[in-house]
This record gives structure tokens, sequence and C-alpha cells, in this order.
């Protein structure tokens, strides 16, 4: 009796496996619907970031070799800036920039190169800056010039052409002359050459424009002479024509001067 009771109570509280829960087949397929959701965003983004790769490379290229030089890594190479000078006149035309400092610095906005040359004791050149149709010389340290400084400012209705006519001297004003005379000067922007007159002989040189003002060319030129007498300077246009007169340039202005040279009014021409 006793053993009867003991098996039908081990029986009631033997343990039993727990009824499974309900729930979990449900939370497992959410699970596995997460996961290929994240799958399938992973392999969208993939795909747009390597589309983009893709699209870009090209443009990328472009510009390296637009630059020709190698980029820094992450980022694209460097596009440089240039701003063309626009040429305001035909040719000749010069805006070759005068960058030697610190004399650079004193010319504004700046100066361009309208003539160069050598002679026997050096190389010289001549310079245009300011509305005011102002030339200087760059000589570095050539000596022979003195480094002229002269402003065309101050014209006669119908005048053609102006100039200035420097001695060479072999050393300094106070040394021997050379036979190395250095002419120059403005005409209109009609002009394209400037011929100048020495008794018999006539010498040609080119009408610069710059863009210093587009009010005035500019010439320059050294005659192998010395003690020269200039009997006439006749700018020429295009074909061959004396060349009209400039127009809207300055009539009664002082010259302007720079401290560290000799500033002298311009000859009229004949």
């Amino acid at each position: 009796m006793t053993d009867d009771l003991s098996t039908k109570l081990a029986v009631l509280t033997d343990d039993r496996p727990e009824p499974a829960d309900p729930a979990a087949p449900i939370r497992l397929r959410i699970k596995r619907r997460q996961r290929r959701r994240r799958g399938t965003a992973i392999v969208v983004a993939t795909a747009a970031a390597t589309a983009a790769v893709l699209a870009t490379g090209p443009v990328l290229n472009t510009i390296r070799s637009a630059d020709n030089e190698p980029g820094v890594a992450g980022f694209g190479a460097s596009i440089p800036v240039v701003t063309p000078t626009p040429a305001v006149m035909p040719a000749p035309w010069s805006d070759e920039v005068f960058t030697k400092l610190p004399d650079a610095n004193a010319y504004k906005p700046r100066a361009y190169y309208v003539a160069k040359g050598t002679i026997p004791t050096e190389s010289w050149a001549m310079l245009a800056f300011s509305e005011s149709g102002c030339m200087v010389g760059d000589e570095g340290p050539a000596v022979s010039f003195g480094r002229p400084y002269v402003c065309f400012n101050e014209w006669a209705p119908g005048q053609r052409a102006s100039h200035h006519v420097v001695q060479g001297y072999a050393k300094e004003k106070n040394a021997a002359k050379i036979d190395q005379t250095l002419v120059f000067g403005a005409v209109s922007p009609d002009a394209r050459r400037v011929q100048v007159n020495v008794g018999t002989k006539i010498y040609t040189a080119d009408a610069v424009g710059t863009p210093a003002t587009n009010k005035l060319r500019f010439f320059a030129l050294v005659i192998p002479r010395k003690d020269i007498r200039i009997t006439a300077v006749a700018p020429l246009d295009a074909t061959g024509k004396l060349a009209a007169a400039p127009t809207g340039v300055a009539t009664d202005m002082p010259c302007d001067t720079d401290p560290g040279a000799t500033c002298v009014t311009a000859t009229p021409a004949k």
C-alpha cells in the first residue's frame, strides 16, 4: 500500500519538459527577416558607392591630366586659375610684365616691356606703364642711358607722335659718349610701325600696344650713332599710311616724377 502510494507520488512529482513557447518561432522569423533586410541594405549601399566612384573617376582623371600633377591621397588635384590678359589692340602687342623687385612695386598697376636689345656695353629694355603714357628704362646695372623716365602726357591737337632722345655714355654722363642713342616715344593705337628719320637715314620700330593704356602705343629703338638729329617721327598704320593722332590723351599735365629717376617732358615730333 505504502509502495503504491510512493510510486504514484513519484510519478506526480517527476520533472516534465516545459511546453514549447508558441512565440519563439515568430521571433525567429522576425530576426531572419531583419538580417535579410540589413544584408540587402548593405548590398545597395555598396553598389551606390561603387557607382559614385565609377562616375567620379573620369572627372578626377580629367582634372589630374589637366593639371599634370599627381593628386594627394584623398583629394583631387587642384585646378590652376589662369586669367589671360585680353589683347585690346592688334599686334604688335606685349603683356610681358616687369617683375624685378623692388623696382616693380614703383609702377602701378604694372609695367610692361615694350622693347629690348643689346649694345656693346650692356643690355637695355624700355617699359610702359600708367594711363598717363609713361615709359621708363630697365637697364639693371646698366648706366649707359641713365635709366630715362618720361611721361608722354602733353599732346597738342593733331600731334601724331611724341618722342624722347637719350645719348649713350660709357659709364655715366661725365664719361665719354658712345655711338649709341636711345629713341623712344608714344603714338596712337592706329599705328603699327614708327619710322624715325635721321638725316637721310630711316630707322623703324614696332608700335607696341600694352595693357598699360588703350589710348597709346609705345616704341623704342637704339640708333648706332651719337649726337643724332631727328628730322621726323612718322607713325604708320596697318596699310603703311600715316596713322592718325591719338585721341582722349592728356594735353596739359605735369610730368610724373620718380625719386630715383629724372623725368622730363617728351619732345613733340615734327
